[in-house]
């Protein structure tokens, strides 16, 4: 009797331990040889909490590649390929949005595909040449502004960014009119994946109430997501999320900082009459002038559109699997390597750029799994959206005021940094100078 409750004691010991682990199986590690890699990893936990991080630029780029995170050659080598070392962590943005793409999968023949795809979707967009681009833009923004003064519309910046972004993504890449879409809908997408992104990293994994929003809307555009490998937010979710959150950044800090410089919209200006490669690198008259791509460039520094990335690693000479983070935001910050003010907006510092700032510069990740869009289309593309938003939005006419409500107005100075994570409080709100600066005069000076 003894026995058997001794076996049955370890048979639920083993069921249990087995429960808590999760079994991937990746038929191509990756070596010459393309042997079979069969490994058990424990999914681990998103919080941030739990991710050893680094910042230093030649680690960061091994930890991309998935090889190690240190030059300790007695760590031995990641038993696990990088296609099983990147697609585990993403795994919660499956549970989350119920995508299959190139950054979740764990077969080589679909990471394949879906990067084909994409690439041939990037040429598509811009196959006609970026004016087609731009006139959305513009029409979408001028439709905008054009509500908000008229004391309609929200006039968080942020949800500005967010909507006019979606619209011209959705009119782009999901053969919609950018024009017939409602605000409201837009809005609901935006807040709604943005939640649900806040959410898988915690134990949760889905916000029910921010995914039902999205599908909601999707089913008003008669848009299907039931199948994974067909659901637009494969190619929806890392093109939004490449642009809106640098597109923000750079326009607050090219149009709203006091020592914003006149230049930076003169050449934004230019550049939306000739939206091309040549002119997105062509610098200003001045001695020390910049370019667009300057402009975006600094934006992508200061505020990458990923902050961290994540790989899973299991190291030959450790017992456990670790989830390490290459901590992108700290290495573009580095004063070493950016000098003093690497925590402040300089777009100038790209005319000095050495080997050891382009080494460093990792805004798209880094090989062999760079985005596709890291070339050319990313870049263009937030120097245009950022070039239409700000010739509607004239310094002369709006001011932007920051608070954790809308009755808060204060002015954005020169030393003040800008939060770069998705659950940061502070909102900006856009002010109409004739219209609203008295109304909030009163409550500023409190």
């Amino acid at each position: 009797m003894v026995f058997i409750i001794g076996a049955v004691s370890v048979v639920l010991l083993i069921i249990v331990i087995w429960r808590s682990w999760a079994l991937i199986e990746n038929y191509t590690s990756g070596d010459p040889a393309g042997a079979t890699q069969r490994v058990v990893v424990e999914q681990p936990s998103m919080n941030d909490t739990t991710a050893r991080r680094f910042s230093d630029p030649g680690i960061c780029l091994n930890i991309l590649k998935g090889t190690t995170y240190s030059s300790d050659e007695l760590l031995g080598t990641n038993k696990l390929s990088l296609l099983v070392s990147r697609a585990i962590p993403n795994q919660r943005l499956v549970r989350a949005f119920g995508i299959d793409n190139g950054f979740t999968t764990f077969d080589p023949e679909k990471r394949a595909e879906f990067l084909s795809e994409a690439r041939e979707r990037l040429t598509e967009v811009t196959g006609y040449g970026w004016k087609g681009i731009v006139s959305t833009a513009e029409d979408v923004t001028e439709k905008y502004v054009e509500k908000i003064s008229r004391g309609k519309g929200e006039r968080d910046l942020e949800c500005m960014v967010q909507i006019i972004s979606l619209k011209v993504i959705f009119e782009n890449f999901l053969g919609f009119d950018a024009l017939r879409l409602g605000d409201g809908s837009m809005l609901d997408v935006a807040r709604g994946i943005n939640k649900q992104w806040i959410a898988s990293k915690s134990g949760d994994h889905s916000d029910k109430l921010s995914i039902s929003q999205i599908q909601s809307v999707f089913q008003r555009l008669k848009i299907h997501t039931k199948d994974p490998q067909d659901t637009p937010l494969n190619i929806l979710l890392p093109v939004y999320e490449t642009l809106w959150r640098v597109v923000l950044h750079c326009l607050i800090e090219v149009l709203f900082r006091p020592s914003s410089d006149r230049e930076w919209r003169e050449i934004l200006k230019a550049f939306l009459r000739k939206p091309d490669k040549q002119q997105f690198e062509q610098h200003g008259p001045g001695v020390d002038s910049v370019s667009v791509q300057f402009l975006v460039n600094e934006a992508l520094r200061l505020y990458p559109p990923t902050r961290r990335i994540y790989r899973q690693m299991h190291m030959s000479t450790i017992t456990e699997p670790e989830l390490i983070a290459a901590d992108i935001e700290a290495c573009h910050r580095l004063p070493e390597i950016w000098g003093d003010d690497s925590h402040q907006y300089h777009p100038g510092r790209w005319n000095s750029v050495n080997r050891q700032m382009r080494k460093a510069f990792m805004p798209f990740g880094g090989p062999p799994y760079q985005c596709p869009a890291s070339a050319s289309f990313g870049p263009m593309m937030i120097g245009v959206l950022v070039a239409v938003i700000a010739s509607e939005l004239s310094p002369t006419v709006w001011r932007l005021s920051y608070g954790e409500e809308r009755s808060v107005s204060r002015v954005l100075n020169d030393e003040m940094e800008l939060g770069s994570g998705r659950s940061e409080k502070t909102s900006w709100f856009l002010l109409r100078e004739s219209r609203d600066m008295g109304s909030h005069q009163s409550h500023s000076d409190d």
